[in-house]
């Protein structure tokens, strides 16, 4: 199974650098001819784990800027085209950095509306937007998808936890000692040592993960002695402007009940639940599904030229959604499903 990006006409793709405690953040800046050229409501996206900005992000890129948003993606410090060392560094506290640097840069620009600004993460990136509109009052709405909601219940089995202890604290010890890491894969089939090995962590387009990302199948595995006390789910009680979790209910890389209670803790939260797997979002039909959910969403409390065309919500597929509006999500994590 093969997915190909293929960029669409109207878009226009611009490549930018923004420095950053002495490094280089790459920047994707993505609009089109509905975007307004100032002030436009923008849209800020980051990849998931141990990913780079590549085809997939590109292509939930080009739909917001079609539907008149403009779009800024970013590779974190260390990872694919941004500048950092050592490679594939990996920390929860340094992502939160750049994500905030680059709130701040699109604060600066006469082409975002600084009051119309909304923060988009997958996977890991899901959990780090939640903890940063938790203490960040400006950000005008959140979309966290097949979010990373809770470190104490996404440590597996003990089995599986015990390999990636010992590698977090071997390659915390080279660090202090100014040594090179000692590297974990990020994604590997069951039974090996990565910090991805469940059944469905191996995503169907592998194979062009490098294509053009400088994606690296490697991280540094110090960053889960931070992941196992980071909670990110339970801070969404303190975000004050609209949230939309997408949950994939067969998700094993990021479990689902996790970012189910994120979302009905916020006070404007709302969950949509998918029969998929963790990967499948960002492909074929779920990538429709949840692309035209996002647009919805985000048409909800910023009018969009176009959302209207593309957001309309697809009752005859897989996804289940909550019936509540934004502010009706239940407080114990039920949902009421179509």
């Amino acid at each position: 199974m093969t997915f190909v990006y293929r960029p669409v006409v109207g878009v226009t793709t611009e490549r930018l650098e923004i420095d950053h405690q002495g490094d280089k953040l790459a920047l994707w800046q993505k609009y089109s001819d509905q975007t307004p050229k100032q002030n436009a409501a923008t849209i800020i996206m980051a990849h998931g784990f141990g990913g780079t900005i590549n085809h997939a992000l590109l292509r939930y890129g080009d739909r917001f800027a079609e539907a008149g948003l403009r779009v800024i993606l970013f590779d974190y410090r260390c990872f694919g085209q941004s500048s950092g060392w050592p490679r594939q560094w990996m920390s929860i506290q340094r992502r939160h950095e750049d994500y905030e640097r680059v709130i701040q840069w699109c604060k600066e620009q006469h082409t975002c509306d600084e009051h119309a600004i909304v923060l988009w993460g997958s996977s890991l990136s899901g959990g780090h937007v939640m903890d940063i509109a938790s203490k960040n009052t400006s950000i005008a709405g959140v979309i966290a998808q097949a979010p990373f909601a809770d470190g104490k219940a996404n440590t597996g089995s003990l089995k599986s936890a015990l390999p990636l202890l010992y590698s977090a604290i071997r390659d915390k010890w080279r660090e202090k000692r100014n040594k090179y890491p000692y590297y974990i894969a990020s994604i590997g089939y069951p039974g090996e040592v990565a910090a991805m090995s469940s059944a469905d962590a191996i995503p169907d387009d592998l194979w062009q993960q490098n294509i053009e990302a400088n994606w690296e199948n490697r991280i540094t595995p110090r960053v889960f002695l931070e992941i196992i006390n980071w909670r990110p789910g339970l801070k969404t009680k303190d975000i004050q402007c609209p949230l939309l979790v997408q949950v994939a209910t067969k998700d094993v890389v990021t479990p689902p009940e996790p970012a189910q209670a994120a979302a009905a803790r916020a006070p404007l939260g709302k969950c949509i639940n998918y029969d998929i797997e963790h990967f499948e979002i960002y492909h074929k039909e779920p990538f429709e599904q949840a692309i035209s959910h996002q647009l919805g969403f985000i048409n909800e409390f910023i009018k969009l030229p176009l959302a209207h065309q593309r957001a309309h919500y697809r009752e005859q597929k897989s996804a289940h959604v909550d019936k509540g509006q934004i502010s009706g999500s239940s407080k114990d994590g039920s949902q009421a499903h179509e």
